[in-house]
């Protein structure tokens, strides 16, 4: 041990260069799976909080005209089965129909979203995202509209709108209801085009009493690594639901936006290979030229009876020690940095990255999330790749030739 650190400290600079290729690969490693878990964690919340939920309960028919869900007449039952299951942690009924808005002249195609706001105020992130005026309240015959839907009609909170509504399994119908509030998400195909009301509201602009889905969230979901428990809950209700009914998680129901999710993760880690390489041959040429430098002593430590694989040992150590001390402290500083940013509640990203976060629904703020099992298998990783790169300097000290390295010296 004593050896090691001394010939790791007799060549500061390759030491210090070889560190530095540990660390870095380490440190950048930690920071991107903080970023990737961030975007993870905020893409599924947008995704499962502003449209599919968990799951959705709907009813299976062929597709009605103009992409609108089939109607569910009589949800009692349905509703009573969610409700005793332990593993919803709560759930709410939707009417989404296809309708017209309008104001001033001008117009814009729009899907209306009859929502009980007795549950949605307490969990709807859309209930989080209103701006200006207010939520809906309990029988309320007002609505919530996003800001760039006011934008384009040229309306603001205060101000009527006029909703034409109709389901191709219901009837058209009119409602004049005044704007109550406006909300403010990232994604502006949302903001431009969906129109939360009552579910009152909606059941009259539908003339019907029914709803197209029951939207459910499951306990102890924080993010896509926990999909398992989702399909666990989504097949033990789906196993009691009665016939002429579906049960459909949030993958089936937004496939592109989950096989998105699935693949962000390995792309990384295919990126971070590379940086690995690198640091890994910085590792080997520092080891590498060590053993050169140190032939004639290598050869003396032969001649004077050293097994071989305590020589090897020695380079072996030597990297082994350097390695983990380099991979620890970028972690450790990796970890800090991402731990940092989630209690300032993100960094503020440029304006040139809005448009491309919108896309996916997410805020133009970089939020990180990170687990302490990836945390220590990103430094052990590394520590593997540097005691990889340290065989060949070990195993060509090992081979050294006492007299040979005596002619080398001279």
């Amino acid at each position: 041990m004593k050896a090691a650190l001394r010939h790791l400290l007799r060549g500061r600079r390759r030491t210090i260069l070889a560190a530095l290729a540990v660390f870095v690969p380490v440190f950048l490693l930690v920071v991107f799976l903080g970023m990737i878990g961030g975007m993870e964690k905020e893409m599924f919340a947008s995704l499962t909080g502003f449209d599919t939920g968990h799951f959705q309960i709907r009813r299976v028919s062929d597709r009605p005209a103009g992409n609108a869900l089939p109607l569910i007449r009589d949800p009692a039952p349905l509703l009573s089965l969610v409700d005793a299951s332990d593993d919803v942690a709560w759930y709410t009924v939707r009417l989404d129909l296809p309708a017209l808005a309008a104001a001033g002249g001008r117009s814009l195609g729009v899907v209306v979203q009859g929502i009980s706001p007795a549950e949605a105020t307490f969990h709807s992130p859309l209930a989080r995202a209103v701006r200006a005026g207010r939520y809906l309240e309990p029988g309320d015959e007002g609505v919530v509209v996003g800001q760039q839907l006011l934008d384009a009609l040229g309306v603001s909170v205060g101000d009527e709108l006029i909703l034409l509504g109709a389901h191709p399994q219901g009837a058209a119908g009119v409602a004049l209801p005044r704007v109550v509030g406006t909300f403010t998400i990232p994604d502006p195909a949302l903001g431009r085009g969906l129109v939360q009301v009552d579910l009152g509201v909606a059941q009259r602009l539908a003339r019907t009493a029914g709803i197209t889905a029951i939207v459910g969230y499951v306990r102890d979901v924080d993010g896509p690594w926990d999909a398992p428990r989702i399909v666990d809950a989504v097949a033990r209700i789906r196993a009691q639901l009665p016939e002429g009914y579906e049960i459909l998680d949030w993958a089936a129901l937004a496939p592109e936006s989950e096989m998105y999710l699935r693949i962000m993760r390995p792309i990384t880690v295919a990126f971070m290979v590379a940086f690995f390489f690198l640091g890994g041959l910085v590792v080997l040429n520092t080891l590498y030229l060590s053993v050169l430098e140190r032939t004639r002593e290598l050869g003396i430590m032969l001649a004077l009876g050293a097994p071989r694989r305590y020589v090897t040992g020695q380079v072996i150590l030597e990297s082994g020690l350097l390695a983990t001390g380099a991979a620890v402290v970028g972690a450790v500083v990796g970890l800090g940095f991402v731990l940092g940013v989630e209690a300032a509640g993100g960094l503020p990203l440029p304006g040139a990255y809005e448009v491309g976060m919108a896309l996916f629904g997410i805020e133009p703020l970089l939020r990180m999330r990170i687990t302490a099992a990836e945390v220590v298998l990103s430094a052990m990783a590394m520590v593997a790749v540097a005691m990889a790169a340290a065989w060949y300097p070990a195993r060509r000290a090992a081979a050294l030739e006492p007299l040979e390295t005596m002619r080398h010296a001279d």
